[in-house]
Parts: structure tokens; C-alpha cells; sequence
């Protein structure tokens, strides 16, 4: 069981599944709900802590049952936004269709006894007063390379980039598989844990200013500052002019995994697309 209202259809971009045991494997199609989170007037993330390890539980339920791929709450660290105020985290749900599958009723009942539907109105009704939704957005992933040992522990930074067309009418998708291989190089190196490539699939319109967003999970931001620590390639330097001149970062964020669910060992394998 998820969230009802804005809650009910919440990367990460972040939620990957993985295949056997080469260096770098590739991510099936997802889709993310990110919901964006304001704290009310005078409380900090400490107080949404105790709320979100309790959505973390429900949704975690999902995860189990495979209905969902993953949870996921991200406390901001850093934004070039020029309203920092907008939001103070992100919680995410990572899902293999559009629509979106909670808990059974067996399987919540392991978390709330015979008591689930009171419970469930007790913490939607604590949620609200805690950190009201401000904004949701839902993406489709493009293309992605995780090390097969990604863990949020390991690499809990999330340097989000937003990002629109220069032009318009530009063909961006011959670039999605040279970014995806200098990625796949600096996943090998251990430089990043993973990127992930997705397009804004609704509420998408001009006024949002974006439409795409690239995404990497890293232990530290030495990572974001040399991409290429054992020496430019030809091919990153390429891609990367290529990627500026194609590309507008329209903003950066960058957060911490705070917490998480896990994915059972005996169904994290997935065929590749």
C-alpha cells in the first residue's frame, strides 16, 4: 500500500535491478514518481524521519511482493534554484508500469495487525501535517548503467541534473548511447555508482522550463569534479562538447539517500532490454 491522493502515484531515478556479474549491467524501463516535500513552518527533516521509516514499512511490503522496485527518501543537500525555500526532500517510487501496486492485505497485516486501515488514516494524517506535497512529477527512464553492487550506502550522493533541448526540434537521441558508454567506463573505474537518463512524462509543458534529467549517484562530489580521474579520453571530451552544445542545464540538485528499502535478493535479477 503507497500513498493516497498525490501519495498514491509517487530515480530515483536511483531504483535499479541488476543481472549477473559483469562490471556494468543495464536497467529495464522504469518509471519514477518523485513528490516533492515542504516542511511545515519550525520542523526539520528529524521530524519527518519517523514518518517516512513508517512509509518506508508499507512500501516496503510492495517491494517484497514485487509489485514495486523500490523506495526511496532524498533530503536536498544543494540547488542552484533561486527559490531554495521551494522544497526541503523528495520521496520516490520506482515502478515497472505507469501504474502503481501497493501491499496485499496479507502483507500489510504483517505490518499493522488487524489495524490496518486506522493506522494507515493515523499516518496519512501525520504525513499532511509534517511535510506537505508541493509538487509530483512522473519519468520514464531512457537508459541506465549501474554497477552490479550498487548499494545507497556506497554511493548516497544523487547529483541530479534538469536539463531541456537547446533547440527544440533538435534529435537527442543518437547521443543517449555515448553518454551511456562514457558512463559505463566511469562505473567500471568506481568513479560513480550509476547514471540514469530520463525524459519528464507528465505534468510536462514549456512552462516547467525541463523536460529531461541525467542523473548520478556518487560517494562524494570529487566525482562530479573530475569525471575523468586516470586522464581525458578522446570519446569523454567528445561527448561531453557534444552533450553542452545539445543540452541546457536548466538546474542542479543535489541529494542524500536518507532511507531506503531493499530489494529481495531471490528476485533482484531482471532480463535486460
Amino acid at each position: 500500500m503507497i500513498r493516497f491522493g498525490l501519495r498514491s502515484v509517487l530515480f530515483l531515478l536511483v531504483g535499479v535491478l541488476f543481472l549477473g556479474s559483469s562490471a556494468v549491467v543495464a536497467q529495464t524501463k522504469t518509471y519514477t514518481y518523485l513528490i516533492y516535500h515542504k516542511l511545515s513552518p519550525g520542523l526539520t527533516i528529524q521530524d519527518a524521519l519517523p514518518v517516512e521509516r513508517e512509509w518506508k514499512a508499507v512500501n516496503q511490503v510492495a517491494v517484497n511482493e514485487g509489485n514495486l522496485i523500490g523506495w526511496y527518501m532524498m533530503a536536498k543537500q544543494m540547488s542552484s534554484n533561486t527559490n531554495p525555500a521551494e522544497y526541503d526532500y523528495v520521496t520516490v517510487i520506482v515502478t515497472p508500469t505507469m501504474s502503481i501496486k501497493g501491499g496485499s492485505p496479507a502483507g500489510m497485516a504483517k505490518v499493522y495487525g488487524d489495524s490496518v486501515q486506522s493506522r494507515m488514516a493515523d499516518l496519512q494524517k501525520r504525513d499532511r501535517a509534517t511535510a506537505p506535497v508541493v509538487k509530483m512529477e512522473i519519468w520514464e527512464t531512457v537508459d541506465a548503467v549501474f554497477n552490479p553492487d550498487f548499494a545507497p550506502d556506497k554511493t548516497p550522493l544523487v547529483v541530479l541534473d534538469y536539463i531541456r533541448l537547446r533547440d527544440p526540434a533538435a534529435d537527442w537521441s543518437g547521443l543517449v548511447a555515448p553518454l551511456k558508454r562514457v558512463a559505463a567506463t566511469r562505473v567500471r573505474d568506481n568513479v560513480i555508482g550509476g547514471w540514469d537518463m530520463s525524459r519528464l512524462v507528465v505534468p510536462n509543458g514549456s512552462e516547467k522550463g525541463y523536460g529531461m534529467a541525467m542523473v548520478q549517484t556518487v560517494a562524494n562530489l570529487s566525482a562530479v569534479a573530475s569525471p575523468d580521474p586516470a586522464g581525458a579520453s578522446t570519446e569523454g571530451a567528445k561527448v561531453r562538447g557534444q552533450a553542452t552544445r545539445t543540452f541546457d542545464v536548466v538546474r542542479q540538485e543535489v541529494f542524500r539517500l536518507t532511507e531506503y528499502t531493499s530489494r529481495p535478493k531471490a528476485t533482484a535479477g531482471v532480463q535486460p532490454k
